[in-house]
């Protein structure tokens, strides 16, 4: 009975949306790990020989450090000093950039301390590299601010441009020795970092003090540079804010003031526009889409215990959204003079200075991924709520993680035949509660028609996985989630629980979805949330970007191309010894030089997944 009425609801058509169409970053709160025991202003490039470097200032002995990784994080060197501080002065604020020669630039920032003499200046500086990291050289001199902490200079960026042509963004106050103000200016070089320009003024805002600059160039062609404004005063005020001119124009006779229509805060919701966002950072997906990163007090956090933050931008570096705290720290503690980096593979990275109200400051390290759609790959496991032995989409079934925002690590991975629709979960928590009205347990909402609706419409399933073993399958109609009458036949479930963790496996007949077989040439969306039931509260953590009851807002849904009795393939078998190796991406579109990314791997009737980096 309630097949015949979900495939009589199939093909009902919505009132038109927009599809959400950002990356979702997702963070995987199991990478959690210390690189610098203390310190400040971490940054961190992905070098071209495939290393992760790391750069703070940091204590015990002072000055510029810098740290290396050849596994993608994983594991760190030992702390490398290679600017130390001179007498009565701090180095400061490193920043890094590898150039397309293969020079490394390493900037800071000297900051003397008082009584301030004249023989001691605030300034910016970098070291230089052009065998890896292996040997340095410099203090070379980019520029030399006042030798009074009221007229100083700082926070120094790196930003290549297409030409070769080097800049150093940084913050300066020494043009306005009569006022408060501050400006960003810029240093040229046109020799890899050897000799420096004079500076040029990027951004000013009169009455104000634009600070932390960091930029990219955007696909379209255009310098972004985000700063700290605080333009309607005081430290509070700070909001992220961009500026922004074209590769052509390269700042020469063009700088942006305050009432510019070049300034923009970077935010799309008028909520995230409300609190403080200090401090920012800006990098690029390969995608093309952007992320920025800062410390800030949405949540109404207390001043002075700032936490991280990262929102996801578009391509033009605007309309900020989907904001995220990787570290999620306490009330009673903070993560400051936080950055981001983007990986060769697309990995994210979030560094922040965390420290509490026992703890000093450690410069610690989270790791993300964005996420463009969800997959399934052909296959039909064995359900009995392990994944040990079997092939998913993606390899230990990671194909979505949550935990950001509940503080409970999950994985969630898809799998299909003609018959069944597959989906496991995995789910550590060790607080797993069955004796509450709103229990532990994992939804799964399915739209097989991709309705552009804001509420539930024919075509919308939305299944919940209880831990205790239940299952409740309600599916929309009349702007609402209905329950059926009792569980569509088919459904086979099996659920593993232990103290601090459980399983869950599933296979859905595509009868119950309304659908016949398995839809190959359908875009459908998918969403996936967590019920976590503590104590004293009850938890929900949704993919990012996705709203309950609204599909337009939640990931393409895909299934792959693959050898399946009644499924239409890609491409036709060959089973010979010298059958061509074809690449498909996670939306069944053949990729000619595959790279950075999970691909589908195709030689003859064989079909894996491969990971290629």
């Amino acid at each position: 009975m309630f097949a015949a009425m979900a495939a009589a609801a199939v093909g009902a058509q919505g009132r038109p949306h927009a599809p959400y169409e950002y990356p979702r970053l997702m963070w995987d709160i199991s990478s959690q790990q210390v690189i610098f025991q203390s310190g400040n202003y971490a940054r961190l490039i992905t070098l071209q020989d495939g290393r992760l470097m790391a750069a703070a200032e940091s204590y015990g002995p002072n000055g510029i450090k810098v740290s290396y990784s050849v596994d993608n994080g994983k594991y760190w060197t030992s702390p490398e000093l290679i600017a130390p501080n001179p007498a009565n002065v701090g180095n400061a604020v490193p920043d890094l950039v590898q150039l397309s020669d293969g020079t490394i630039l390493v900037a800071y920032n000297p900051r003397p301390s008082e009584p301030y003499s004249e023989d001691r200046h605030f300034g910016i500086r970098t070291m230089r590299s052009t065998d890896n990291g292996a040997t340095w050289e410099g203090p070379i001199y980019i520029y030399d601010a006042s030798w009074l902490g009221q007229d100083g200079c700082w926070e120094p960026s790196f930003l290549e441009m297409p030409d070769g042509e080097v800049h150093c963004y940084f913050a300066n106050e020494h043009p306005y020795t009569e006022s408060g103000e501050q400006e960003i200016s810029m240093c040229r070089s046109f020799d890899k970092g050897l000799t420096w320009s004079d500076p040029e003024r990027v951004t000013f805002r009169a009455g104000s003090r634009d600070g932390m600059p960091s930029a990219i160039i955007t696909d379209a062609g255009e310098i972004v540079v985000i700063v700290e404004d605080n333009g309607h005063g005081g430290y509070s005020s700070f909001r992220a804010t961009t500026m922004r001119c074209t590769v052509e124009e390269n700042w020469h006779d063009c700088w942006v003031s305050g009432s510019s229509d070049r300034r923009n805060m970077i935010f799309s919701n008028a909520e995230d526009k409300e609190y403080l966002s200090a401090a920012p950072y800006i990098r690029k997906l390969p995608s093309g889409y952007t992320i920025a990163s800062w410390q800030g007090l949405a949540g109404n956090r207390p001043g002075g215990n700032e936490d991280m933050f990262v929102a996801v931008g578009d391509k033009d570096a605007r309309n900020f959204m989907q904001v995220s705290a990787p570290f999620s720290q306490p009330t009673d503690s903070r993560s400051l003079w936080n950055s981001v980096n983007v990986g060769f593979d697309g990995k994210v990275f979030a560094l922040g200075s965390l420290s509490g109200p026992n703890s000093g400051s450690a410069i610690t390290l989270l790791e993300g991924f964005t996420l463009d759609h969800v997959s399934a790959a052909v296959g039909t496991p064995k359900i009995d709520a392990s994944f040990s032995g079997e092939d998913w989409t993606v390899k230990k079934c990671e194909q979505i993680i949550l935990g950001q925002g509940c503080r409970t690590r999950s994985t969630h991975d898809f799998l299909y035949d003609n018959d069944y629709l597959y989906f496991f979960s995995y789910v550590q928590d060790n607080q797993i509660m069955t004796d509450q009205i709103e229990k532990d347990g994992v939804y799964l909402t399915i739209d097989v028609e991709n309705t552009p609706e804001n509420y539930p419409q024919p075509g919308m399933y939305r299944i919940f996985y209880n831990v205790d073993g239940t299952v409740t399958f309600t599916y929309g109609s009349g702007n609402r989630w209905n329950a059926a009458d009792e569980v569509p036949e088919g459904i086979k479930t099996e659920i593993k629980q232990s103290r601090a963790y459980y399983f869950i496996e599933t296979a859905i007949p595509w009868s119950a979805l309304g659908l016949e077989s398995a839809p190959v040439d359908r875009v459908m969306r998918v969403n996936v949330e967590i019920s976590d039931r503590r104590s004293k509260e009850h938890r929900k953590e949704a993919i990012p970007g996705a709203v309950a009851n609204q599909s337009w807002t939640w990931p393409e849904f895909h299934l792959l191309p693959g050898d399946l009795d009644g499924v239409e393939t890609a491409v036709a078998d060959n089973n010979g010894p010298e059958s061509p190796v074809e690449y498909y991406n996670l939306q069944g579109v053949r990729v000619e030089n595959p790279s950075d990314g999970i691909f589908i791997r195709r030689q003859g009737s064989k079909v894996t997944k491969e990971i290629i980096r």
